[in-house]
């Protein structure tokens, strides 16, 4: 099973932001209200990446069964909910303090039926979630929700790694759509900042089939690509990989990398476009700019795109 290439799907993330607070009277209740959200990151080449949300579940640590909350089926358009913005699905729901083993969201993807889709170059494709209405989309790590207090957990869906093509499917054809198999990651809201920055053509303008990106990666390292397989070792792949925004006649642009553990990374810039072969992409600067990511603070890193030698 192919990927889609990486002028389709760069990268996205879907959030789910659980922040619980005490509620008032009786402290000895043990309860707690949950608010869930979605928010996503940009893409490249999809229109649309729309998935059907009809259920949440919550499974407590222990042989207790899972706790389904009451939910108003919706239908996200993920890429509405970038660069930090959000989409609630639960607000002030009671929640038993206490710790619980995974957090799971039902999807609706059924064969022949307008639920969960793509968007690519205009064109509507089915999006399969194998499992999505009986397992759901399931994000096994262990939440802590206090009786006092409050706790806001992010679930990074990395679409780039998630959304394949069945193979044998032509370009720009969809007969039996897309599959989603996602890839998901967790991480506590009071650990995590951003890094956000401009990037700037010391020509004034950009080549023109530019393909604008900031890729971060963990720790100090060389700046890679993002490929399948490499016979490089240690491989060297981006913790995230944004879009930058450049508006039409502008000479400059801004991008934003949200959710971002606390810790030290390397961002660099590129125009160049990523596909899965293990290939060179021209870094700018080629060794990356060291970042370090704060809890709850915004980092900036600036880029300046030296003008080409002629």
């Amino acid at each position: 099973m192919s990927k889609i290439p990486t002028r389709n799907i760069v990268l996205a993330s879907l959030a789910a932001a659980v922040v619980a607070s005490a509620c008032g009277g009786g402290g000895s209740s043990g309860m707690s209200s949950v608010q869930v959200s979605l928010t996503d990151t940009p893409v490249d080449g999809a229109d649309q990446v729309v998935v059907s949300v009809s259920g949440m579940a919550f499974k407590p640590q222990g042989s207790g069964p899972e706790v389904v909350e009451d939910f108003t089926p919706r239908s996200i358009d993920l890429l509405q909910y970038q660069n930090g913005r959000t989409a609630i699905l639960l607000q002030d729901t009671p929640m038993n303090a206490g710790r619980y083993q995974w957090l799971r969201l039902i999807i609706d993807a059924q064969p022949n039926v307008r639920d969960s889709y793509i968007v690519i170059n205009g064109q509507e494709c089915e999006l399969n979630v194998p499992s999505g209405a009986q397992t759901g989309l399931k994000m096994i790590h262990p939440i802590d929700v206090p009786a006092a207090g409050s706790l806001a957990l992010t679930v990074d869906f990395d679409l780039r790694q998630s959304v394949h093509a069945p193979p044998g499917q032509a370009s720009g054809a969809c007969a039996t759509g897309y599959v989603l198999r996602p890839t998901l990651r967790l991480v506590n809201d009071a650990n995590v900042g951003a890094i956000d920055g401009t990037v700037s053509f010391a020509a004034g303008t950009g080549p023109l089939d530019c393909k604008p990106k900031v890729y971060l990666y963990e720790g100090a390292v060389t700046p890679d690509d993002m490929e399948v397989t490499t016979a490089t070792s240690p491989d060297v792949d981006p913790f995230a990989v944004v879009g930058v925004d450049i508006p039409d006649g502008s000479t400059s642009g801004t991008y934003r990398a949200a959710f971002i553990p606390a810790g030290g990374y390397t961002a660099a810039f590129t125009c160049d476009d990523d596909t899965d072969d293990d290939e060179s992409l021209a870094f700018v600067p080629p060794e990356g700019v060291p970042v370090t990511v704060q809890n709850d603070l915004i980092s900036t890193v600036d880029f300046t795109v030296p003008a080409l030698t002629p």
